[in-house]
């Protein structure tokens, strides 16, 4: 017989942020992956204007993540979260009624300053937050952050195939009032968690703060490396369609089925990879992500050769490889920063924030130029690189002198010699 036990008083500011993180998870996977098919049937906007729209309102938040991380610094992380939930709620209902070139571009581009700016904060405040007195750790945090964020784009991503399949107006634009409406729940969650900030005791000037990040080269190589690792994050979501639609000449339901695998593996050993980035080196932790994450796009590489079935069985081992490789890299990135950004929590977990805009901008131009001349060559390029970033990682002095001078950690614990992480 199952006993209910009723929540804490600590437990139930735990289960509003959660829930308040899923629903604008869940927001994000319903309509991004239909922005432009949106305006495609609800305006009579050519496509390449709408994809420079696009690309214009991505250009105008590129000096977002700083900006952002300044403001989280002065007067905290969630002022910042909550703003930026409220700017996607008017996008998502401008969306609505936009039909002309400058009100798309207009609600695009306050869409791109509502993201930017909750991407750029919300780890602060999540780490404000386990500090705070939360059950969970920080590193449990950003771990559930990561499950969220994944299972609320494979999820929303499935209730859009069917939209699409529908193929009605009415039902594009009640798709756009639900994401409003998850992302207004989200922001009213967030308004009632309460966390402790300490404001900065570093200078607050946006120039300054760039200039002191510049000189910390463990910070820059992290920022660097973890460059490629959002590659790999990207190139899922990104490539999986096309591979097995044109590649392979498969059934659509197959990259559903994927997308969900992966869903699945992340949101059940989130709470792993949680443990590892706090019980183990960090870094050594993002080292066999690397090496996951090379093992996986080899085999992708291999698959686009095989037959179908073949492919599918390589496909699903590779998904499983990079499910296990996100679980990893989501909390012991973010925590590894959080422990060389000391005062200046806000702006070093902002600016990390640009390893992710660098490959949402690259990872188009690279995937569609180099599976043109070969299928499997992004994959193998991706693969290579994979493997470069986890090298760097476990050979850069920088970072481990960076972590001990942050944390005080002798040589032995920063470089993790006394605790192998464990897959």
């Amino acid at each position: 017989m199952t006993t209910l036990v009723p929540l804490s008083a600590s437990s139930r500011p735990d289960l509003t942020l959660s829930l308040s993180l899923a629903l604008a998870s869940l927001a994000g996977g319903l309509f991004l992956p239909l922005s432009l098919v949106y305006f495609t049937v609800l305006t009579d906007i050519a496509l390449p204007v709408l994809g420079a729209i696009v690309s214009a309102s991505v250009l105008v938040g590129l000096p977002l993540p700083l900006l952002a991380g300044v403001l989280v610094d002065r007067v905290g992380a969630r002022p910042v979260v909550i703003l930026g939930l409220v700017c996607q709620v008017a996008a998502y209902s401008a969306f609505v009624v936009a039909r002309g070139p400058v009100a798309v571009f207009a609600a695009s581009t306050v869409m791109v300053v509502g993201t930017r700016l909750f991407w750029s904060s919300v780890f602060s405040l999540l780490a404000d937050y386990a500090e705070s007195g939360s059950t969970l750790s920080t590193e449990g945090w950003f771990g559930r952050l990561n499950a969220a964020r994944t299972v609320g784009i494979v999820g929303g991503g499935l209730i859009t195939g069917v939209v699409i399949s529908l193929d009605l107006t009415a039902a594009y634009v009640a798709l756009a009032w639900a994401a409003a409406a998850s992302t207004a729940v989200a922001a009213v969650l967030i308004t009632g968690v309460r966390v402790r900030h300490s404001p900065s005791t570093e200078g607050g000037a946006v120039l300054a703060g760039l200039a002191v990040m510049g000189r910390d080269r463990a910070f820059v190589v992290l920022l660097l490396v973890n460059s490629v690792f959002a590659l790999c994050i990207v190139f899922v979501g990104l490539s999986l369609p096309t591979v097995v639609r044109s590649g392979l000449q498969g059934p659509g339901w197959l990259t559903s089925a994927l997308l969900v695998v992966n869903a699945m593996l992340v949101a059940m050993f989130s709470a792993r990879g949680a443990a590892a980035a706090r019980t183990h080196s960090q870094v050594s932790v993002l080292t066999r992500a690397g090496v996951l994450w090379c093992g996986a796009f080899a085999l992708v590489a291999v698959a686009t050769s095989l037959g179908l079935v073949a492919a599918a069985v390589l496909l699903l081992v590779a998904m499983a490889l990079m499910s296990a490789a996100e679980v990893l890299h989501a909390p012991s990135s973010a925590a590894l920063v959080n422990t060389l950004a000391g005062s200046a929590r806000g702006r070093y977990l902002a600016v990390f924030q640009y390893s992710f805009v660098l490959a949402e901008l690259v990872g188009p131009i690279l995937f569609t130029g180099l599976f043109r001349a070969a299928p499997a060559l992004p994959f193998a390029v991706v693969s290579a690189a994979g493997a470069a970033a986890a090298l760097v990682l476990a050979r850069s002095a920088s970072l481990a002198s960076g972590i001990r001078a942050s944390s005080g950690l002798s040589d032995d614990e920063s470089t993790g010699a006394s605790h192998p992480p464990s897959a």
